[in-house]
């Protein structure tokens, strides 16, 4: 359950603030932002992207943790999916990306977006899935061969689609990729349009419900490592600006996560107030209990993070290799 149900003075005053730069930043101007550590009379705001389904949005507590600590919340969304957020974030209009997918992060900042990594997040178990038809005579993944599959581009569905002909020795020449974002594959698929899709929990337990789809590759099943991770991104400015503010978003988020980890069925009652999910649809989320774990970045992140990217660069998914360490921030 991702958070939208859901990186770094930086060189100058780190020990005051806080935080580590673990890569180069050059000197920025501010942003005009204030941080949650700074002058208690004085109030700021935060705008934070959201998806379709919000746990931290509509449940409340999360804007009350905030607004307690001088932070006002303006909600920015519904976003489809993590790459327009990140299109929100480093044309200003937004603070945080809302949490997606790490491997459009990694292309974001590839074509020059001003981002850095502030928390990231694994997922236990990871059910994002290859989905097929009954009747498409799809049964495997060498069945692809000559037919259609949606996916988001530079994203978690096109990453599974690589992995999966590559374990299978299916030459990607032979696949016909269509690039989808959710809102529009979900209707291409249920057509026939699409003879498979690439996608993850929500709209993939839609698919299984209403139309009947059949994993045939699913991530954590056929997968030894993750390679694609939830994070939290914004501009590098506003991480040199507002460090308190970002410490305590990310402490919210990690809060809502942790609540929604144990109260599954509860979080997507109250995500299905905005997703109007039929019961059974919620009923198979609440069963695939899956567990998702918040940290800001550390040791760790970095490493699977630059795992990740190395995976998806040397695979041509991203345009380029990418230094983790030179787009994060610790704090």
């Amino acid at each position: 359950m991702a958070m939208s149900l859901s990186r770094r003075s930086l060189l100058t005053g780190a020990a005051v603030a806080g935080i580590t730069l673990t890569g180069a930043l050059p000197a920025l101007a501010g942003c005009g932002g204030s941080t949650a550590s700074g002058a208690a009379n004085k109030r700021t705001k935060v705008r934070l992207t959201y998806g379709a389904i919000s746990v931290p949005k509509t449940r409340g507590v999360f804007e009350k943790t905030l607004k307690d600590q001088g932070i006002d919340v303006e909600w920015i969304g519904p976003f489809p999916n993590h790459a327009p957020t990140l299109q929100a974030v480093t044309a200003g209009t937004a603070d945080f990306s809302f949490g997606g997918s790490s491997t459009p992060a990694d292309q974001a900042i590839l074509s020059g977006g001003p981002l850095v990594y502030v928390a990231w997040s694994k997922s236990t178990p990871r059910i994002t899935s290859i989905l097929a038809l009954p009747g498409s005579g799809i049964t495997s993944v060498k069945d692809l061969v000559g037919k259609n599959v949606a996916v988001n581009k530079a994203g978690l569905g096109e990453f599974l689609l690589v992995a999966a002909l590559e374990k299978y020795n299916v030459p990607r020449d032979k696949v016909n990729v269509t690039y989808l974002n959710p809102p529009d594959a979900a209707p291409a698929f249920a057509s026939g349009k699409v003879d498979a899709w690439a996608i993850w929990s929500g709209p993939l337990e839609v698919a299984e419900v209403q139309y009947g789809a059949k994993p045939i590759f699913v991530d954590g099943d056929e997968l030894p490592k993750q390679i694609d991770f939830g994070t939290y991104l914004v501009r590098r400015d506003y991480a040199k600006d507002n460090p308190g503010t970002i410490r305590a978003v990310i402490n919210a988020y990690k809060a809502e996560q942790d609540w929604a980890n144990q109260h599954a069925a509860e979080a997507q009652q109250i995500g299905n107030q905005v997703s109007k999910y039929p019961q059974p649809v919620i009923d198979k989320i609440v069963a695939n209990n899956v567990q998702v774990t918040w940290n800001f970045i550390n040791d760790e992140g970095i490493a699977a993070l630059q795992y990740g990217a190395d995976w998806l660069a040397q695979r041509k998914v991203l345009s380029a290799k990418i230094k983790i360490t030179d787009h994060s921030v610790r704090l």
